[in-house]
């Protein structure tokens, strides 16, 4: 009989960003040092304590926009102390030393957001960018540029060894490239392609807004195609004894073992944009609530007893859209308390109980043989991963696309917004792109204030 996989429960809690956390890494020295970027235009190193708590060692600064993704680059004859870099969404790459949290230097080429970053031995980097390009640097200059996408790039690696790099995109497909030429295209994924894990030089996983994982080869082929999200993936990290750690816009981290989930991690949030496996097996998930949260399997690093539970009551308050939750089931068709009193069978399966006209989710937790409450369901019924607030647009992530319907020629034009932009610098780029009218300035900004909910807007890009 196999064993049974290990319980992830709470850690510890990482707060200090001001905006979503859009990635969380691992910093090889020293020892349980993470590295976090967010849309609050910074990146942070936190070290770590005896207590198993994290406090901010370094903010880097300097970003214009919000800052996408941050990478440890491992100490050399140059730099004894390692670098970090950040991918920015205003194009830059900017280079800090670990104790100076002002640039050290910029690397310059990409047009729009760069939204991964992964350094290589000897130094090598790929970056990839809602440009459609992935970019190779040596010694700070670009040396070569990878075209072919049609939409943005999502996500970059280089597998060890073999001179393969990798390139995932909104387009749907992979791409494996050798000296700077395309030598082969997967497909298999039905959206976009939003991050990679390196098994080995000659295999890796890819995962996406299809919520499904795939594993390849450098020969092209598709090994498998395992499912366990019910929404978009964003991040996947590899665990140690073959298997792997996920997150998404399904308000979950999923462990998987044997291509499988054997946990389901419900956070209190709707977005977990990046996780990442430590060297001792703990998980850091990053979130847009502003947080990073490490969950652990081992008992002498978990919370106490009353963190565990003032964590628990947290997530069952969190408040759950409906369309997320309730795909259309009339509420007169729900079960009532009594039928938590049924096992579930596999560990994350969901189950919505009408209490009167309340009805709540619960998610079965295998290893405690318990129905844990992770949330309220809220609002109107019916919907899919299309209405769960994030909008995908020519490959790129928006809050809202609308539908702006023009007189004169006649015709339906989409445009993208982000509550974070200025509603009528964005009615003046569409207005500038479509070469329409500047009749139209103030009907389309008032348009993207009153469709966007009267959301606070600011001005750099969300």
């Amino acid at each position: 009989m196999a064993e049974p996989a290990p319980v992830y429960k709470l850690r510890s809690m990482l707060q200090g960003h001001s905006m979503d956390v859009k990635h969380v890494s691992v910093v090889q020295e020293p020892s349980g040092a993470l590295l976090t970027a967010s849309r609050d235009k910074t990146a942070r190193m936190w070290y770590q304590h005896e207590d198993n708590s994290h406090s901010v060692r370094k903010i880097y600064k300097g970003h214009t926009k919000y800052v996408s993704c941050s990478v440890y680059q491992e100490p050399s004859e140059e730099f004894p102390s390692g670098l970090i870099y950040t991918g920015c969404q205003d194009g830059k790459i900017r280079a800090f030393l670990p104790d100076i949290e002002d640039p050290l230097f910029q690397m310059d080429g990409h047009a729009e957001n760069v939204t991964s970053l992964f350094v290589g031995k000897f130094g090598t980097i790929i970056s990839g960018s809602w440009d459609c390009t992935a970019k190779v640097w040596v010694n700070r200059k670009c040396t070569m540029t990878l075209t072919g996408h049609s939409f943005a790039v999502w996500a970059v690696a280089i597998l060890p060894e073999v001179g393969i790099m990798v390139t995932a995109s909104a387009d749907k497909l992979i791409k494996l490239w050798k000296a700077g030429v395309s030598t082969h295209t997967l497909s298999g994924h039905t959206d976009a392609v939003r991050s990679l894990a390196v098994i080995s030089s000659s295999e890796f996983l890819s995962a996406g807004n299809d919520a499904s994982v795939r594993r390849w080869s450098t020969t092209g082929d598709c090994l498998g195609t395992y499912y366990g999200h019910d929404n978009y993936i964003y991040s996947i990290s590899l665990l140690g004894g073959g298997g792997w750690v996920t997150s998404g816009e399904d308000r979950s981290v999923r462990v998987w073992r044997d291509n499988a989930v054997v946990q389901t991690i419900y956070l209190p949030a709707i977005s977990v944009w990046s996780v990442a496996a430590l060297t001792n097996g703990d998980i850091a998930a990053a979130t847009n609530d502003g947080c990073v949260r490490i969950f652990t399997c081992d008992p002498a690093r978990q919370a106490t007893q009353e963190i565990q539970e003032i964590y628990e009551t947290e997530l069952s308050k969190v408040a759950l859209a409906a369309q997320q939750e309730l795909g259309g089931v009339k509420l007169t068709d729900l079960p009532g308390a009594e039928a938590l009193y049924e096992p579930g069978a596999r560990d994350g399966q969901q189950k919505m109980v009408r209490n009167g006209d309340a009805v709540s989710v619960h998610s079965w937790n295998m290893a405690e043989q318990k129905w844990d409450k992770i949330g309220d369901v809220v609002g109107a019924a019916g919907g899919t991963t299309e209405t769960s607030g994030k909008k995908l647009y020519m490959g790129k992530e928006w809050d809202f696309v609308f539908d702006i319907e023009i007189d004169e020629p006649k015709s339906t034009l989409k445009l993208p917004y982000n509550t974070t932009d200025s509603p009528f610098m964005a009615a003046q780029q569409f207005i500038h792109k479509n070469d329409l009218s500047q009749y139209y300035l103030e009907e389309i900004a008032q348009h993207i204030i009153t469709h966007s909910g009267g959301q606070k807007v600011g001005t750099d890009d969300g």
